[in-house]
């Protein structure tokens, strides 16, 4: 008896070390804020100090960075090459196991970031199952080991979305099925989806409606197919309700943020992707707005864009959800980037959904390559928001754009603006009041030198 005690006692000191206290990122320190830092200093913050407040805000608040576990666990395969990986969480299965420890390397990366937030499709978190009474199990499994993580490492779920475009019964659609049946499952899969947000206390949840379109009207009852889509959005919002669940609804236009380039540079043909976008139902910011307005739903949703045109056209509508960044945006656009951050500061407050990191690395990059290729976008994206809070409280764009609107600050301009008027008003008016108009000039010469002063003298900001 002692003998078999003494055999057991020395098994157990042989044990290997639990996985999910392995540090994944072992040997690369956590990212610091250094504005000293030389140019090759690549793992260090040159702009993004998350406490530092700036117009009134810390930086965090302001520049609310969550990293997509989707891009995260890319294998580094793309059209024309296989997987390039081999990452010390990823053994290629499709395992619950696997899957943990590819959470549990993103929950290292954002420690190592600095990064309070992380987001995903419901199919990045558990392994694919045909059985809905499996994949309720492997939910449940991981939920508890998601909250386990959140509470060590102090690592929120911003948003969740329902996979709708990955499985071959999606070839024509989710929410816009001619097949009953799978308007059905998709709807059981974003309830459940719902549910697992609310426990896991995401605070949005997002709807990406990437295949819902057509591929030729001669076969397709559009009107019958745009009245589903509203249909599950309805059904998607009262659901929320019920669950007495308080989160932010999002929708993410198709916007072809994955067909113009991706991260290795392989271009398609721009006829190719106009084609794709012109079948699509929600293709970008205006059509988005139009049907969620068409159909009363804008109350529930606000809308997920990426950097450009349609950030001020969500913002205009108080519809800004949150912005998505891929490697599509080029981080040396300081331009780009910093009329986004000034579009979120002019909204006095970061979107609900943040800024969302959907970033592939390069095919030939180890884990040091990987969390730069995170840091360089981080930091690019704080300097525009340095760039952003310099510009308005120089005061000089904003007082132009009085100056060039003033006739609409007094007298019958005012009226026009913030009254009822009729065209015979406006006729009377210009009857009695023909005088040559203001000046017309735009100035647009002088203030592009005025924005491209302040993007050079970043550096002393």
């Amino acid at each position: 008896m002692a003998a078999h005690n003494q055999a057991s006692a020395k098994r157990q000191k042989t044990r290997e070390p639990r996985q999910d206290i392995v540090d994944y990122f072992q040997g690369i320190d956590k990212i610091e804020y250094n504005k000293m830092a030389s140019p090759s200093e690549s793992t260090n913050y040159r702009y993004y100090n998350s406490s530092e407040r700036i117009h009134s805000r810390s930086m965090e608040e302001w520049l609310k960075f969550s990293i997509s576990l989707r891009e995260f666990r890319n294998n580094g395969s793309d059209a024309h090459g296989r997987s390039t990986y081999s990452r010390a969480w990823d053994d290629k299965t499709d395992s619950i196991d696997n899957h943990k420890r590819c959470i549990k390397a993103l929950f290292d990366l954002c420690s190592k970031l600095g990064i309070k937030y992380w987001s995903a499709f419901d199919s990045d978190l558990i392994p694919y199952s045909e059985s809905w009474e499996e994949n309720k199990s492997h939910f449940d499994d991981i939920v508890e080991y998601i909250q386990e993580l959140t509470q060590r490492y102090h690592v929120k779920l911003l948003w969740i979305a329902p996979d709708l475009h990955s499985h071959p019964r999606y070839v024509s659609g989710a929410l816009t099925s001619n097949d009953a049946s799978v308007f059905i499952q998709a709807a059981t899969q974003i309830k459940k989806c719902l549910e697992v947000a609310q426990r896991l206390n995401a605070e949005c949840f997002l709807l990406w409606p990437y295949r819902e379109g057509y591929h030729a009207l001669f076969q397709t009852d559009v009107a019958r197919e745009i009245k589903l889509f509203a249909k599950m959005l309805k059904l998607t919002a009262d659901y929320k309700e019920r669950l007495n669940y308080r989160c932010q609804l999002l929708i993410m236009p198709y916007n072809n943020i994955y067909h113009s380039r991706n991260s290795y540079g392989n271009c398609q043909h721009s006829l190719q992707c106009e084609r794709d976008l012109i079948h699509t139902y929600m293709w970008d910011v205006t059509s988005c707005l139009y049907l969620l307005k068409n159909y009363n739903l804008d109350r529930y949703y606000k809308i997920f864009v990426p950097p450009g045109l349609h950030m001020p056209m969500a913002n205009v509508y108080n519809m800004l959800g949150g912005v998505t960044m891929t490697n599509n945006e080029d981080h040396y656009d300081s331009k780009l980037l910093t009329l986004m951050m000034k579009c979120i500061v002019d909204q006095g407050t970061t979107p609900a959904g943040g800024i969302n990191l959907m970033l592939y690395p390069r095919r030939d990059s180890d884990l040091r390559e990987l969390t730069t290729t995170y840091v360089k976008y981080i930091d690019a994206v704080a300097k525009a928001l340095r760039l952003a809070c310099s510009i308005i409280s120089d005061q000089i764009i904003s007082k132009h754009l009085q100056q060039r609107y003033s006739t609409y600050y007094s007298g019958f301009g005012s009226r026009l603006v913030g009254s009822d008027i009729t065209m015979e008003e406006c006729e009377e008016y210009y009857k009695k009041n023909q005088c040559p108009h203001g000046e017309l000039m735009s100035k647009h010469e002088h203030l592009d030198v005025v924005f491209q002063r302040h993007l050079d003298a970043c550096d002393h900001i």
